[in-house]
């Protein structure tokens, strides 16, 4: 994420530590409990897994009155988990009023909460599998699509980007979402879609009043780009030069509620482009200055210029093993530089940043 060397052989990285461990390709069947109710997800991991590699989550969320075996065939992400490295959960909906359902915030509110079960499936993976906080994505199918703006409204600190597959916003949730959290929003709809219908109703925006409310969100300014990528499809780009969070829509001319053949690919070229702070390599770098060394004080003074968004813990090592400086020196964007740090030495003297929880 950063790397900067001085004179010194100082650097600035993010890591993450786990233990050695080789998985095999596997579909594993997990639960997490949320407020006293047990959750169940299926979890695939890509062949040979290895646990020391910090690789991305992509979640992907069922229809309503559908189950996540089923979700798993129609929106097999499977092959571009193997060939691309990453891990794929399809969780689980509870059943309601004998279907199973997916609860968003609003006047329906059936209680169950679905934003606390992300946030516990997230923990779990990274806890168990070592995966990439920062590259967390989630995409969903109809009511699945849905409850994707809810947690680009309430989650995005959690999620680097989602996408939407027949699934508009509803009206209470973008009246109520407050967010300044910029995220990366896909949304692929047909415009003869009969349960969420393009051009809204009594419960659910238009796509374009939906277009609208990330690309004010996300800062961007310009109109959008347009291209035929398919027939009857249009492909809509809203970008901006130094705005590092996207906003993109595919409208299928007389598409039904379905997910088009093509979703799957679309949607890990998109999201795959992110992480938490936005497009990966979008914006200046990071950069470690060394402003100062007294070699017979141990008196360091540096400058950290281009801080993402985030807490972070300054630790140092000379043998390998990082330590923890005493007292802690935390830093984050609001840290005021020059920064001084006294007792540092310099026999092959190596500092890090590492990202705190």
């Amino acid at each position: 994420m950063f790397n900067k060397r001085s004179p010194l052989s100082l650097s600035l990285a993010v890591l993450l530590l786990f233990p050695c461990q080789i998985l095999a390709q596997r579909t594993l069947t997990q639960t997490v409990l949320v407020e006293d109710t047990t959750r169940e997800y299926l979890v695939y991991l890509p062949a040979d897994l290895n646990a020391t590699q910090s690789i991305p989550i992509l979640f992907c969320f069922h229809g309503g009155d559908m189950s996540a075996e089923e979700m798993m065939r129609l929106a097999d992400f499977r092959p571009l988990a193997n060939s691309n490295r990453f891990i794929v959960v399809y969780p689980k909906g509870l059943i309601y009023e004998g279907a199973t359902h997916w609860n968003s915030e609003g006047p329906y509110d059936n209680g169950t909460d679905e934003i606390g079960f992300a946030r516990a499936m997230i923990d779990a993976l990274v806890s168990n599998y070592g995966a990439d906080r920062n590259r967390v994505y989630a995409c969903g199918f109809s009511l699945g699509g849905n409850l994707m703006w809810d947690y680009a409204c309430l989650l995005g600190d959690r999620f680097a980007a989602v996408a939407s597959v027949a699934a508009s916003m509803w009206q209470w949730t973008r009246r109520d979402c407050a967010t300044t959290i910029r995220t990366g929003i896909l949304s692929i709809h047909g415009t003869n879609d009969f349960y969420n219908p393009y051009n809204g109703n009594q419960y659910s925006v238009s796509i374009d009043q939906l277009n609208n409310h990330w690309v004010t969100i996300n800062g961007i300014q310009d109109p959008p780009l347009t291209s035929n990528v398919g027939r009857g499809v249009t492909r809509y780009l809203w970008e901006q030069e130094n705005v590092c969070h996207t906003v993109e829509h595919y409208r299928i001319e007389r598409g039904e509620h379905e997910w088009p053949s093509f979703s799957t690919q679309v949607i890990w070229d998109f999201v795959s482009r992110y992480d938490s702070n936005g497009l990966i390599g979008c914006g200046t770098p990071a950069e470690l200055i060394i402003n100062a060394y007294q070699p017979e004080t141990g008196e360091l003074t540096i400058t950290v210029s281009n801080l993402p968004e985030g807490r972070f813990e300054l630790r140092k090592t000379s043998s390998g093993t990082f330590d923890f400086n005493s007292p802690g020196i935390n830093i984050d964007r609001n840290t005021s530089f020059p920064l001084t740090i006294e007792n540092i030495r310099d026999d092959a003297l190596i500092l890090q940043i590492f990202e705190k929880p």
